[in-house]
């Protein structure tokens, strides 16, 4: 059976649903009171921005305020865009002024005429004539040598004159490739804070040693070698020598370019300074060896030392050495036997230089007076002299060095700017000695060619990155009894001019005559917008 029974907790129920929907009906603004949303913070920009969100920025610093202005930041301050301009149009202002003095000191050098009266005065400046009018000598205190090994070219500049330990010195500034380097030295300032420096540019086409036989070594003449001849006759009780050794102090006196440096042995030292004395044979011990043998090298070739007294005399062999060791002196009687097959690096001798050297002035305020410009050029190797029976033609290609003044001109061609600096260019001539003779009749020279000199300097490289469009046109006469060469030298605003010197021999060898193996110049050119004063030098190709 089925019982249905009503309890008070179905009243309870329908009242807490009546309840729950009269709150329903007031929230949906069915007759009841709307509740109030809470309060929303708005957002913030972060920290490093500025403005209202979402529209931030990031906070700019002084710096940054200043670069994006056009200015520049300099040690915690702003140099603005104005300043700047100030400052650019002072440099020009100043950079012209100097260039003005580059150009009156280009004027000077190309006034020289390598006369008594006008000196062509070259490294370290002078010549000239004073304001009395008496010649001003040369400066003959510099010196410039060159070297080159298998690493590189050394350049060294030297002023006797200033030698102290003391004195400025000249340093390599610079090395631009290529052979080519600068040297600048500075004096103290003087009392009014003057500062006079020295520049010294130069080009060269010294090469790297080549390893030849160790007979065969050249001397800076380019005729000497290495002479293995000597210990011909043979003692009872010595090892025969026949024209395989060299006569160790014959050769050192009789090739200019060889000293002691050249000598190096383990078997030669001393703890002092002074002469040591080494054991050579003795002739009356029969059937026995007492020189004195140690292994070395002469000019790098590998080989042995002996004191061979047998073409001395008889007697013992010295070796001098100063106080750190080095051999100063060696006596008669040694002599170096080269091992089989020995090689010894041949300096290149046949090389050329050619440059410039300026001296200059800075101010206590940075102002920049050019006080003398020079340009110089030559060879290791002797000038030509007469070149009267070279015949036929010959090219040359080279380099060219100097400093140069650049203009800028208003449209009513006055200076608005000018800049100043060094150069580079190449340089390519063709010396026609006398007319070329044949049995064919071939070659035939035109006579009004017959001994000149023509080229080209062109592909000027300036170290100011200015751009240009420079050349110059190079015509003159050969001097044929002296082998040298002047004329004219064409840039475009009258006429400048060059003088060259020929050098290699021109001595014929089984009657046939070389043309000179390389000419080295000066030369000075005007140009529409600037001038040069220069040097050159280039082989025969």
């Amino acid at each position: 059976m089925l019982f249905c029974v009503k309890t008070p907790i179905n009243k309870l129920y329908v009242f807490a649903m009546a309840l729950l929907l009269a709150v329903t009906l007031a929230g949906c603004g069915g007759g009841g009171t709307t509740a109030a949303p809470p309060d929303e913070t708005p957002m913030e920009c972060p920290a490093g921005t500025t403005g209202t969100y979402p529209d931030c920025e990031p906070v700019r610093t002084q710096e940054q305020i200043c670069t994006d202005d056009g200015g520049e930041w300099r040690n915690g301050a702003c140099v603005t865009a104005e300043m700047l301009e100030e400052e650019r149009m002072a440099r020009a202002v100043a950079a012209t002024k100097a260039a003005g003095t580059k150009a009156d000191a280009i004027a000077a050098e190309a006034a020289q005429l390598g006369t008594a009266a006008s000196p062509d005065a070259g490294l370290g400046g002078g010549g000239g004539v004073d304001a009395n009018g008496a010649v001003i000598p040369v400066a003959a205190t510099y010196s410039m040598t060159i070297e080159r090994d298998h690493t590189g070219t050394t350049v060294k500049i030297e002023d006797s004159a200033l030698a102290g330990d003391d004195d400025p010195k000249f340093m390599q500034a610079m090395d631009l490739g290529g052979g080519t380097t600068m040297h600048a030295r500075a004096m103290a300032p003087d009392d009014d804070g003057n500062v006079v420096e020295e520049v010294v540019f130069v080009s060269t086409d010294i090469e790297a040693p080549t390893a030849v036989a160790f007979a065969k070594f050249v001397d800076v003449d380019g005729t000497a070698t290495q002479a293995l001849n000597v210990n011909t006759n043979t003692e009872n009780d010595a090892p025969a020598v026949t024209n395989e050794a060299l006569d160790v102090s014959g050769a050192i006196t009789a090739h200019s370019s060889v000293t002691v440096s050249v000598i190096m042995a383990a078997g030669f030292s001393a703890s002092g300074s002074g002469v040591q004395t080494y054991d050579g044979d003795d002739t009356d011990t029969a059937d026995m060896d007492e020189a004195f043998e140690t292994a070395g090298t002469y000019n790098g070739a590998m080989g042995a030392y002996r004191c061979d007294n047998r073409g001395a005399g008889g007697g013992s062999c010295t070796v001098t050495y100063d106080s750190d060791g080095k051999i100063t002196a060696v006596s008669n009687g040694w002599v170096f036997t080269p091992a089989e097959g020995a090689t010894s690096d041949q300096p290149d001798y046949d090389y050329y230089r050619y440059g410039f050297w300026l001296k200059k002035t800075t101010d206590a305020d940075g102002a920049v007076t050019y006080n003398e410009v020079e340009t110089f050029a030559g060879s290791a190797v002797a000038a030509s002299g007469n070149v009267s029976t070279v015949t036929g033609q010959a090219t040359y290609e080279g380099g060219a060095a100097g400093v140069y003044v650049k203009n800028v001109y208003n449209s009513d061609r006055t200076l608005d700017t000018a800049t100043s600096g060094h150069f580079t260019a190449d340089v390519s001539l063709t010396a026609t000695f006398a007319q070329k003779n044949n049995d064919a009749g071939e070659g035939t020279i035109a006579p009004n060619l017959l001994n000149t000199l023509t080229g080209t300097i062109d592909n000027f490289t300036l170290s100011g990155g200015e751009g240009q469009m420079w050349s110059v046109d190079l015509a003159g006469a050969i001097t044929a009894t002296a082998g040298t060469a002047a004329g004219t030298a064409k840039g475009g605003d009258g006429d400048g001019s060059f003088s060259a010197t020929f050098h290699g021999s021109v001595v014929g060898v089984d009657n046939v005559i070389p043309h000179p193996g390389s000419v080295v110049g000066e030369f000075n050119a005007g140009f529409t917008d600037g001038s040069i004063a220069g040097a050159f030098g280039a082989q025969r190709q």
